[in-house]
């Protein structure tokens, strides 16, 4: 078995190959160890193919919905191959334009790696060393609950090379099993949602998973408090799904978004000094530094966020740490936010209200946003802000937003909670008018108002 020392190794071709090609600019030999698509889940089969479907079906649902701006109008057709092939055909794309970014001094290994020591890998027959190793090796779906027929899981669709179903059942109520199935149904599947819990999202703030629910099961069939006891798949391709409440429920597809799991099982850990929690993700200081010095686990493999755009800034962090400002001490944000792009779109930063610990210090407030035309252009009634807004020093914790472009509009929030955290900025700020952002003043106003009494 040959032997080879690098600088650095960096396990796992995602959010992390910008840091090891970063290394090799600047002088370092680095190996680069991937064993799937260079990219990760997020461009491959994840965020970016998930929201470019979303797009197909929104539009199909802007028609649907027409009338309610007294236009009348009908989908006379959806090319449904033709959207799957618009999505494919970008993702087939995704790893040879990461593969024409890697520079001189930065080897690829397309292959699993796995630890035989503390600093040392293996993969392919050839031994790796570095005094500095990155495990970016991500998360992955958990697996379907029976092996035994050929259910999805979200990891599975992308790049689509399956028949499109004219019906599917999706098994979960978080944010995946939500953002399919809003695309499913746009393109016309008859979909259904087996949820085992009450509600949908039901890790988000308790008034906006309640409104999501109540809007999104408008639109999508859901059935609460029910688990799958059996699943048979015919020969014909269709499932016959028993649930736990005695009914049957026939689909063409079944798809499981029930979690993801850390992509650290197969890394022969058991060979470190590495530690993991109970849930299998790996254990590691606010210096992103295992348990093993100059081994640093980052992104959904550690567990913190499971979100890409955390996972970047984790890349950015410790790519300047490491290759340029030394390793002193790791600033990140205070806040970090996230959203949901379904139809109700959802976004949120900060504690929710159940998160409270001293509810007595804190303001809570609601308001909706018919205060902005152009909020009101939309003819829905649901939108709505929440701030959770501390009371001695007018800071925002919390904000929950559910409405068209509530991702684009947190960010007004974020920005103040991030720089100069006091609500009483918002009205102070002009706002174009009628923007959308222009409802967050009333909201401001309420929570402003309640703690001057």
């Amino acid at each position: 078995m040959s032997k080879i020392t690098y600088d650095l190794i960096v396990l796992g071709g995602g959010r992390a190959t910008t840091l090891a090609i970063e290394a090799a600019k600047a002088g370092q030999s680095v190996a680069l160890i991937e064993p799937l698509r260079l990219g990760g889940t997020c461009p491959n089969r994840g965020c970016v193919p998930s929201k470019l479907l979303i797009g197909y079906a929104h539009a199909a649902d802007a028609v649907r919905e027409a009338g309610r701006h007294h236009v009348q109008a009908e989908i006379t057709a959806i090319d449904r191959q033709q959207i799957i092939d618009d999505v494919n055909e970008w993702i087939e794309g995704v790893d040879p334009r990461y593969a024409s970014r890697m520079p001189d001094g930065l080897d690829l290994y397309r292959g699993y790696g796995r630890f035989i020591s503390n600093h040392e890998i293996v993969v392919n027959e050839v031994q790796l060393s570095s005094a500095r190793i990155v495990i970016a090796t991500g998360a992955r779906s958990r697996a379907a609950q029976f092996s035994n027929v050929p259910a999805w899981t979200s990891d599975d669709l992308f790049p689509f090379k399956h028949k499109i179903p004219q019906s599917i059942a999706i098994v979960g109520g978080g944010f995946i099993a939500c953002e399919l199935a809003g695309f499913f149904q746009g393109i016309g599947v008859e979909t259904t949602l087996l949820v085992r819990g009450k509600a949908l999202l039901p890790v988000e703030d308790e008034l906006i998973s309640r409104v999501f629910t109540e809007q999104f099961g408008r639109k999508v069939k859901v059935k609460f408090g029910t688990v799958v006891d059996e699943v048979e798949h015919s020969a014909e391709g269709g499932f016959q799904i028993k649930l736990s409440d005695g009914e049957q429920l026939d689909a063409d597809a079944l798809l499981y978004a029930t979690g993801r799991i850390p992509n650290s099982d197969k890394l022969g850990l058991e060979n470190t000094d590495i530690e993991m929690n109970s849930r299998g993700f790996i254990e590691r200081g606010e210096d992103f530094q295992t348990a093993v010095e100059g081994v640093y686990a980052i992104g959904d493999v550690a567990g913190k966020y499971q979100l890409q755009h955390a996972s970047s800034l984790e890349v950015k962090v410790l790519t300047d740490r490491l290759l340029y400002h030394g390793l002193g001490d790791v600033k990140g944000p205070r806040y970090m936010p996230h959203a949901v792009f379904t139809d109700p779109e959802i976004a949120s930063v900060g504690l929710t209200e159940r998160e409270l610990v001293n509810s007595d210090d804190f303001v809570v407030v609601t308001e909706n946003w018919l205060s902005s035309a152009r909020a009101m252009s939309w003819r829905l009634d649901y939108p709505l802000t929440k701030l959770i807004v501390k009371k001695d020093d007018y800071s925002i914790h919390g904000c929950h937003m559910i409405g068209p472009e509530s991702s684009t509009m947190i960010h007004q929030v974020l920005m103040l909670m991030e720089l100069d955290n006091d609500v009483r900025k918002i009205p102070q700020m002009v706002h174009i008018h009628p923007s959308l952002s222009e409802s967050l003043i009333a909201v401001a106003n309420k929570a402003i108002a309640e703690i001057d009494g």
